[in-house]
């Protein structure tokens, strides 16, 4: 049944009634209509207050449906109320005392209205004025005290004793803070106010370099061009909807934060020298030349920025997703980034470039270079691009085996000026490093899964849609047909999500619920990506519902054919060797990688695909039997077939 009728019942019911009344012969009186009316009025007050503090104003979902729809029909209400007692009011506000003379056989005189009458209306008005700036300290204040995860105090490194321990327990502090669940809708407020949402696009002062289109790069040379359409494919504006600009990855709401930036080395057409990627003209600004970046790339002998042609690093500016995402923001430019990073990768990969992330590198210093306030703009991820074929296994190494002498340090301890964004400055500043060299470990391989009851998934044949052409296309379908799914396809996009060596975080796990698959029960499973099977994680129960409910009754995971469910290993995040609050960040990271195959692969099928990063937390993980103990559900993407 549509949304607004489920709205309209109360009233429909009302309705009716009175047209029985009617029928009857019995009209209800001016009282009984204005009883009625104030009953229903109270009730669709209520509820749509409850959902703009509660819902709308923290997580600014798809509940904005029935907040408008129950918002207007309030207004209705409040309309009819006025009619009926707006005159009342107003006479009873002027209404004149009638007081006998003190003999008692006079005529009785008036007097005007008391005076504490109005003083009452004056007070109800302060009153009510009084409790919403008292709600709106409520939420201006942060709940999170930043406990910095440093035990061995400023300058100590991720392996100091008990540095492990302390900054995973600020890792824990923050993804608790940070999560959902239905009792903290109502006894947490927002931390802080975001202000106004920043201009979707930065702009610099002077001529751009306005590069060539990106549809008609080749992998006959990397050049301009050529690293243009990688830029392109990452983050360049696919379509336009009213006043939004669409980019070639998804994005949170839409809201796109990450900011792309270039450091050329040997790009022909280009100078050397640092460049940042304006996506509204499709063109380079020249931010500052060679001999100005210092080392502010990486430390002395990282072997991957030794042939780079040319680095990509990634920020974000938080105020765009924070302004409506508030404390979740953090977890949501990381996934939308990994998400952009894929692409960068990928189309990298189609025009005959190798594409590598650096796990290390000095946040602070490029932030210096490019002269960011890296409070309003936080630097999130550095990707190299090498022309040419990948080196053999034993003689490439490795993005995360560098210098294993040097040490790396977390920043000293932020004053209260270096956090104006509350929790999500923290954990950025906690997540960065600082560095006299690099220094890295490899990336320990995930442990053997135990698969009781595996179901072996059937192969598909590769799907030959070019890759770039699948991200010129890509979009987030929120509406999916009853049609089933077909196995093979969704054996497919799994085995696309676990494809290729992790870039730099093996904590991701890939978990799903199944609605409506050809040839396979409703449930939750596990996928093991080793053995590329299936194994039952719970009761085939009314998935469809439980998910709805998990995802904030969202009808794109009850509607969809299946939907993945990505948690990541606490432990592998605590025992990263850049420390926890950076390996907290790499499996975020890593998760939108992940979940980007989803929609490439999904489309490369004909599938429809739709990201989620809003959810009960508690009830996401109960979703999929995940154990929240040792792991946290990051990530969800529906996929199904598209309605027509």
């Amino acid at each position: 049944m549509p949304k607004l009728i489920w709205v309209a019942l109360p009233l429909l019911a009302a309705l009716l009634l009175l047209a029985v009344l009617l029928l009857r012969g019995r009209w209800p009186s001016r009282q009984a209509l204005n009883m009625v009316g104030s009953v229903l009025l109270a009730a669709y007050v209520a509820t749509t207050a409850g959902l703009g503090i509660f819902w709308v104003a923290n997580q600014q979902l798809p509940v904005f449906d029935w907040h408008y729809l129950f918002g207007y029909t309030t207004v209705l209400l409040v309309v009819l109320h006025l009619w009926f007692n707006l005159p009342v009011v107003w006479r009873w506000v002027t209404r004149r005392q009638r007081v006998p003379t003190t003999a008692g056989d006079g005529p009785a005189r008036e007097t005007p209205p008391p005076r504490r009458r109005a003083l009452l209306v004056a007070l109800g008005v302060a009153v009510t004025s009084a409790a919403a700036f008292v709600l709106g300290l409520r939420h201006g204040r942060s709940e999170l005290r930043v406990a910095w995860p440093q035990s061995a105090g400023a300058g100590a490194g991720a392996d100091a004793p008990g540095a492990t321990d302390a900054g995973m327990a600020f890792v824990e502090r923050f993804h608790a803070f940070s999560s959902t669940s239905r009792a903290g809708v109502v006894l947490r407020a927002p931390s802080l106010d975001w202000g106004d949402a920043p201009p979707p696009f930065k702009s610099y002062p002077g001529a751009p370099l306005t590069l060539p289109a990106p549809h008609g790069a080749t992998r006959a040379r990397f050049d301009a061009g050529a690293l243009g359409a990688a830029l392109w494919h990452t983050a360049g504006i696919t379509a336009h909807r009213g006043p939004i600009a669409l980019r070639a990855s998804p994005s949170s709401g839409a809201l796109f934060s990450t900011e792309l930036y270039v450091a050329v080395r040997s790009v022909p057409g280009l100078a050397p020298g640092w460049w940042h990627y304006d996506a509204l003209h499709h063109a380079l600004y020249r931010l500052s030349d060679a001999s100005s970046s210092g080392d502010a790339l990486g430390a002395p002998g990282d072997a991957l920025l030794q042939d780079a042609a040319a680095v990509v690093f990634a920020s974000a500016v938080f105020r765009r997703t924070g302004h409506k995402y508030r404390d979740r923001t953090y977890r949501y430019v990381l996934a939308d980034l990994g998400h952009a990073l894929e692409n960068l990768r990928v189309a990298a990969g189609a025009l005959g470039v190798q594409a590598l992330l650096l796990p290390r590198f000095d946040e602070a210093r490029l932030a210096a270079v490019l002269r960011l306030d890296s409070a309003e703009e936080g630097v999130l991820a550095l990707m190299a691009l090498r022309p040419g074929a990948p080196r053999p296994a034993a003689a490439q190494p490795a993005s995360r085996r560098v210098d294993r002498d040097a040490q790396w340090h977390l920043p000293p301890p932020p004053d209260a000026a270096r956090l104006p964004l509350g929790v999500t400055s923290a954990m950025h500043l906690a997540s960065s490093l600082q560095a006299a060299a690099s220094r890295a470990d490899p990336i320990a391989p995930p442990p053997a899964a135990v698969m009781p009851l595996a179901i072996a998934l059937p192969a598909a044949p590769p799907a030959t849609a070019p890759v770039l052409d699948l991200i010129a296309v890509r979009r987030s379908v929120r509406r999916f047909a009853t049609t089933p799914m077909a196995l093979p396809a969704l054996s497919a996009v799994l085995r696309a999500m676990s494809s290729g060596a992790a870039q730099l975080s093996n904590a991701v796990r890939i978990n799903l619920v199944v609605h409506h698959v050809a040839g396979l029960a409703m449930g939750a499973y596990r996928y093991e990506t080793t053995s590329q099977t299936l194994a039952p994680r719970g009761p085939s129960r009314a998935l469809r519902a439980v998910a709805r409910s998990a995802a904030l009754d969202q009808d794109v995971i009850g509607d969809a054919a299946a939907v993945f469910v990505l948690s990541v290993d606490r432990a592998t995040i605590a025992a990263d060797a850049a420390g926890a609050p950076r390996g907290y960040r790499h499996a975020l990271l890593e998760a939108g990688m992940v979940g980007e195959r989803v929609y490439l692969e999904g489309g490369a099928r004909g599938l429809a695909v739709c990201a989620v990063g809003a959810f009960f937390d508690e009830e996401a993980a109960a979703l999929v039997g995940v154990d929240t103990a040792h792991e946290w559900v990051v990530h969800f993407a529906a996929i199904g077939v598209p309605a027509a």
